[in-house]
C-alpha cells in the first residue's frame, strides 16, 4: 500500500496555537490545571480534549490502562476532537495531565487471538515460500539472459525485495539486447507475468508505462489503462487501510487480508500479513502513553517494541519518510496538583529571570567500546563542549560511584548521570525550573505512588520542571544523547517539546517527557552558541519545510 500525506516537520519555536491539551472528565483536578496552564501560556481557546477513562480516585488517579483500552479510551476521542474542530493540521503538540493514564499494559491475548495468530503465521510462511520460488524464477531467467548475473540471497521479504528488483534489472538490460521483436517480446511478457504475481495487475501497468519499460513493451500501456490501473490500485489501498486502519477485530483483519490478496499480489498480501503478525504479539506491547499518542494519525503499525521517531534529527536529516504525522506529547503531571502547578508557574518565571545554576554530569567511567560505554561517552562530549565553550559552572564525575547524595551545596540547573535503579538519590539542591534525567530503567513506573523511589518522581518533588524517563523497561538506547538533548536546550532557541523529541529515538515505546512543553529556560541568556554546535546539531536548528511522505 502508498499512502501520502503532508508531513509535518517538527517545529521550531513551538507557539501556543500549536498546542492542544488532554485531561481525564473523571479527574476535575486534571481539567483545573489544563485551565491553569491554558490561561498562563495563552493557548487558543477550545483546545482541552476530554478523554473519560475509570482510573479511580481524583486524589490519586490508577497509572495504567489495558492494551485494548488505549485506542477507545484515548486515542479515538483525542483525533475525533481535533477532526471536528478542523485543528488536524494546527496541533503538532499534544499536553497531557494529571488523571490521564501514563502507561498502557501489555496485551493479553484471548485464546481466539492466539489461533488468528497462529493462522496468520503460517499463511505468511506460505506465502513467503511463495515470493521465493517467483523470485527464484525471474533470478534463473535473468541469469539466462546475462551468465554473469549472480543472485544474492536471503530469504525475509526486504532481502527478496531487493533479489527482485536486481533480477528485473538485470532480464529488461537483457531483453532489450534480444534484437528479434518477436523474441524479445516473448521474453517480455514472461517477466511481466512474473512481475504481475509478485505485486499486482495494477502496479505491474505502472512499472510497464515507466519509459525504459514501455520501449521493451509489444503493447504499452494506453494513457487510459494507466489512469484506469491508478484508480483501481488507489481503491484497494484506501480500502485495506480503512479495514486495517485500528484494527481491534479479527473480522477487520480478515477483510484487510482478503482485499490485499486481491489486488496487490504476493509482496502486498504478506506485507499485510506480517504487520498483523506483529501487531497481535504480546511480548512487550506495554507502553508510556504519551509515546503512543505520538502516532495518533498512523494507521495500522505493530504495537510491539519500538518503533524509530519520525521527529528524531537523525531520521529527519536521513530524509527518511514517515507514514504519517508524528506529533510531539509533553505531560504536565507529578506526585500531587500542587507540583504540576508550580511546574507551570515556575516554568514561565524562570523563562522570563533565566535559569541560573551548575551543570551536574554524572559519568560512569565506562570507555566507549564497553557495550555500556557508548552513552557515557555523550556524557563526556557534554562536558567537553560545555568546558570548553561556555563559562557555566560544571561538576563531572567520570567514576563508576555516583556523586553522594547531598554532596553538591551549589543549585544544579541541568543534570545528567546514571545508573541508580529506582533509588533516587539527588547530588545537591535543584534549583527552580532545573531540567534534569537519571539515565536507568523504570524511572516512571510512577508519579503519583508516594512510595516510589524512582528518579522521575523525586525530582519532580525537589523542584524540577523537565524530565524525562521510562514506564517500564527501555534499554539504553532509547534515551535521548545527553550530548544532543543538553546542548540543544542551552542554545535557547528551542522548546523542551522539540528538544525531547528531536532526540528521543523511539516512539511507540516507555520513554515520556514530564514539563511544559513551551519551557525555553535559556531562552534570554543562551551559555551556548548555535555556531559552537557541532555541524550535525546546527543543522537540527534549521528550519525544516513540510513534504509529502510517502508510507506503506
Amino acid at each position: 500500500m502508498l499512502a501520502i500525506f503532508l508531513l509535518a516537520a517538527p517545529a521550531q519555536a513551538l507557539t501556543p496555537d500549536e498546542i492542544a491539551l488532554v485531561v481525564n472528565s473523571r479527574v476535575p483536578e486534571g481539567r483545573a490545571l489544563a485551565e491553569l496552564y491554558a490561561a498562563q501560556r495563552h493557548i487558543s481557546p477550545g483546545r482541552i480534549i476530554e478523554i473519560n477513562v475509570d482510573v479511580g480516585p481524583a486524589a490519586s488517579p490508577a497509572e495504567d490502562i489495558p492494551f485494548g483500552g488505549y485506542e477507545s479510551w484515548v486515542a479515538a476521542p483525542v483525533r475525533a476532537f481535533l477532526t471536528q474542530h478542523e485543528l488536524t493540521q494546527k496541533v503538532t503538540c499534544l499536553v497531557t495531565f494529571w488523571g490521564v493514564p501514563l502507561r498502557i499494559e501489555r496485551r493479553v491475548l484471548t485464546v481466539a487471538e492466539k489461533q488468528e495468530q497462529e493462522t496468520i503465521k503460517d499463511e505468511l510462511s506460505d506465502t513467503q515460500a511463495s515470493i521465493a520460488r517467483q523470485v527464484a524464477a525471474v533470478e534463473q531467467s535473468a541469469t539466462q539472459l546475462d551468465p554473469s548475473f549472480r543472485p544474492a540471497t536471503g530469504g525475509e521479504l526486504p532481502q527478496l525485495a531487493a533479489r527482485l528488483n536486481a533480477a528485473l534489472t538485470t532480464t529488461m538490460r537483457g531483453v532489450s539486447a534480444i534484437r528479434d521483436p518477436a523474441a524479445r517480446g516473448a521474453r517480455f511478457l514472461s517477466a511481466i507475468s512474473a512481475i504481475e504475481r509478485l505485486i499486482g495487475s495494477a502496479r505491474t501497468t505502472l512499472v510497464m508505462s515507466e519509459p525504459a519499460v514501455a520501449r521493451l513493451a509489444p503493447q504499452p500501456p494506453t494513457p487510459q489503462q494507466v489512469d484506469s490501473s491508478r484508480a483501481a490500485l488507489a481503491e484497494a489501498e484506501q480500502k485495506i487501510g480503512q479495514t486495517q486502519a485500528y484494527v481491534t477485530t479479527s473480522a477487520g483483519r480478515q477483510q484487510a487480508r482478503e482485499a490485499a490478496r486481491e489486488a496487490l499480489g504476493l509482496f502486498g498480501y504478506a506485507g499485510v500479513l506480517l504487520a498483523q503478525s506483529e501487531s497481535l504479539r504480546p511480548e512487550e506491547s506495554e507502553s508510556a502513553v504519551d509515546s503512543e499518542l505520538a502516532l495518533l494519525w498512523w494507521k495500522e503499525y505493530p504495537r510491539a517494541r519500538w518503533l524509530p521517531n519520525p521527529l528524531q534529527r537523525r531520521v529527519r536529516q536521513a530524509a527518511r519518510s514517515s507514514p504519517f504525522p508524528t506529533l510531539m506529547v509533553t505531560r504536565l503531571d507529578g506526585p500531587s496538583p500542587q507540583i504540576v502547578r508550580d511546574i507551570i508557574l515556575n516554568s514561565i518565571k524562570v523563562e522570563q529571570e533565566g535559569l541560573k545554576g551548575q551543570v551536574v554530569l554524572d559519568g560512569r567511567g565506562k570507555p566507549a567500546t564497553d557495550p555500556y560505554g557508548g552513552y557515557d561517552q555523550t556524557i563526556r562530549n557534554l562536558h567537553t563542549l560545555l568546558a570548553s565553550k561556555t563559562q557555566l559552572s560544571i561538576t563531572f564525575d567520570d567514576k563508576e560511584a555516583l556523586i553522594p547524595a547531598h554532596s553538591l551545596k551549589e543549585p544544579i540547573a541541568l543534570y545528567c548521570g546514571w545508573y541508580s535503579l529506582r533509588n533516587y538519590s539527588p547530588p545537591g539542591p535543584f534549583a527552580a525550573g532545573a531540567v534534569a534525567f537519571h539515565v536507568a530503567s523504570f524511572e516512571m513506573v510512577s508519579l503519583h505512588n508516594p512510595g516510589e523511589r524512582g528518579w522521575v518522581r523525586g525530582l519532580l518533588s525537589d523542584g524540577v520542571c523537565g524530565t524525562l524517563g521510562p514506564v517500564n523497561e527501555p534499554y539504553l538506547q532509547s534515551f535521548p544523547p545527553a550530548d544532543e538533548f543538553f546542548e540543544l536546550l542551552l542554545t535557547g532557541k528551542l522548546t523542551l517539546a522539540e528538544v525531547y523529541w528531536l532526540t528521543s529515538p523511539t516512539v511507540s515505546w516507555m520513554q515520556a517527557c514530564v514539563g511544559d512543553p513551551l519551557y525555553t529556560p535559556y531562552r534570554r541568556s543562551p551559555p551556548l552558541a548555535a555556531e559552537d554546535l557541532p555541524a550535525p546539531l546546527r543543522a537540527a536548528l534549521q528550519p525544516q519545510p513540510a513534504h509529502l511522505a510517502t508510507g506503506p
